[in-house]
Parts: structure tokens; C-alpha cells; sequence
């Protein structure tokens, strides 16, 4: 799997370039009163789920393939929201490993929030957000029990934001803005 440094390289793109770049558009969409609220706590985690899996090369055949088993202290990676329900099911409650559930709770709100318009004909968003919700608190332990407890809470509301960046990143693509 590729670097950071080996992304960097080739697009030119930072981690804190990503991160600054959801940073400003879900400010933009959700609105400056609702972000001074939730920026301290669970907006800049936001902005990262969304930096981290733009930064992620993912190699799905290695993802679907029944040899991957990432060990407890790695991210896990899921292909799509079917993956997620059906590890869910088996796997991730069995093993009780707080960061596969923060990675589950992530993938949800990538692929159920963000990429909502493409998965809402074929999954239940409803559904997976109580999953989603379910997996952060799962993930409430230690350090990030508060953090993922917070995200656990705002959840579906969540989903709601990245949907609407999407569809305000869709609609405003061909828009130019001057740098100040």
C-alpha cells in the first residue's frame, strides 16, 4: 500500500491540505452556527473520516478475498455497506476490537452519508445508521470514549451533513474560486 508521502508525491496533496479542504466544506454546508458547535468536538473528527479515505488506497479484491484479516491494532478496510452488516453480524461483535468498530462506524458514514444517493436505492440508510451509532459505541473506550461516545450521539445527523457536502460538492464543481 502506497504512503502518505508516496500521495504527497504524486497528486501534490497533503494530509493537512485534505484535512483543511472538508474542514471548509463542511463549514460551508452545515453553516457557521451549527459548526462553532460541533467543531471542537466532533467536526474536525468529521473532516478527518472523510481526509483519511481520500488519502486510503484500497485494494478491494484484498478487502472481499476471506484471507484478509487485518491484525487488532490495524484500521480495518470494508468494500461496501453489505460487508459491514455481515462482519457486524459475525465478526466485529465477536472480537469486541474498539478500532475495527471505529473503522465500521467511519465506513458507514463514508459510504451511507457521503455516498448516500448511491447506496440509498440499495440499503436501508436508516439501518445502517443504527449501526453506524451502534459501532461508535462500541468503539468507547479509553481515551476516545468521549469522542466516540459524541459521534455515537450525533450520528444520524452526521449522515445528514456529509450527504448535503456531497450534493454541494456535486453541484458547485465547475464553480472557480479565487484564492485571498
Amino acid at each position: 500500500m502506497p504512503s502518505t508521502h508516496d500521495f504527497e508525491e504524486l497528486y501534490g496533496v497533503t494530509e493537512e491540505q485534505a484535512l483543511n479542504f472538508w474542514v471548509s466544506h463542511l463549514h460551508e454546508v452545515i453553516g457557521s452556527k451549527q459548526w462553532s458547535q460541533i467543531r471542537d468536538s466532533t467536526g474536525v473528527y468529521l473532516a478527518s473520516v472523510l481526509g483519511h479515505f481520500c488519502l486510503q488506497s484500497v485494494d478491494r479484491r484484498e478487502i472481499l478475498s476471506r484471507d484478509y484479516n487485518p491484525s487488532d491494532l490495524e484500521f480495518r478496510q470494508f468494500a461496501d455497506l453489505t460487508q459491514i452488516a455481515e462482519l457486524m453480524m459475525r465478526q466485529l461483535t465477536r472480537a469486541k476490537n474498539p478500532l475495527w468498530m471505529e473503522s465500521a462506524g467511519a465506513h458507514i458514514l463514508l459510504y451511507a452519508g457521503f455516498f448516500q444517493n448511491q447506496n440509498k436505492d440499495r440499503h436501508n440508510i436508516e439501518f445502517y445508521s443504527a449501526i453506524g451509532r451502534e459501532c461508535y459505541l462500541m468503539a468507547a473506550v479509553g481515551k476516545r470514549e468521549r469522542m466516540m461516545k459524541l459521534m455515537a450521539a450525533g450520528f444520524h445527523q452526521y449522515l445528514f451533513h456529509l450527504a448535503n457536502l456531497h450534493r454541494h460538492l456535486r453541484e458547485s464543481r465547475y464553480l472557480i474560486r479565487p484564492e485571498n
